[in-house]
């Protein structure tokens, strides 16, 4: 199954006025996502100059490697020359990276374990925990800092990182 698409633009060209356009180069990431089995982390349409760029980043149940990446690139460059969606592109695909965002709870139950830097509202202030992940549950999050187990409503988490 695909994750939702977190899809940004970042200015306009001529080509980008044209929602249908946008939608086009969309459902063929997210196509070429369900195709090859892997997940979409984000997704971008970027205008540089007179050229425009599809940055994607990937995911997947297993580590993605270089090859995943390659594999990826070369079939939505191909699908998208093809449709002929976009006159003159960049294509970049990569991972999250070893220090991804966590972004969902279900990100947190599939890292569970894993170092993490959490960053999270606590009374009229924040607080910043450097831990591992523990258990999830009912829209809690479990932190272990030294032998300390810190709970964590997922909603006041302002944002996390893995620390590898």
């Amino acid at each position: 199954m695909v994750k939702p698409l977190s899809f940004f633009d970042i200015n306009s060209g001529p080509e980008m006025s044209n929602p249908a356009v946008r939608e086009q180069v969309m459902e063929t990431v997210r196509a070429v996502a369900e195709d090859l089995g892997y997940l979409i982390y984000e997704a971008g349409l970027l205008l540089k100059g007179k050229n425009s760029s599809v940055v994607v980043k990937i995911d997947g149940s297993a580590p993605i490697s270089h090859s995943d990446c390659q594999a990826f690139s070369t079939e939505l460059s191909r699908r998208l020359d093809e449709a002929g969606l976009l006159p003159d592109y960049s294509l970049e695909v990569s991972s999250p990276g070893i220090r991804r965002q966590l972004r969902s709870v279900e990100e947190f139950e599939r890292f569970s374990g894993s170092p993490a830097k959490v960053i999270f509202r606590e009374g009229d202030g924040q607080r910043v925990v450097k831990g591992r992940i523990g258990r999830v549950a009912g829209g809690i999050v479990e932190f272990h800092e030294g032998d300390k187990a810190i709970m964590i409503a997922f909603d006041a988490i302002k944002s996390a990182n893995l620390e590898f």
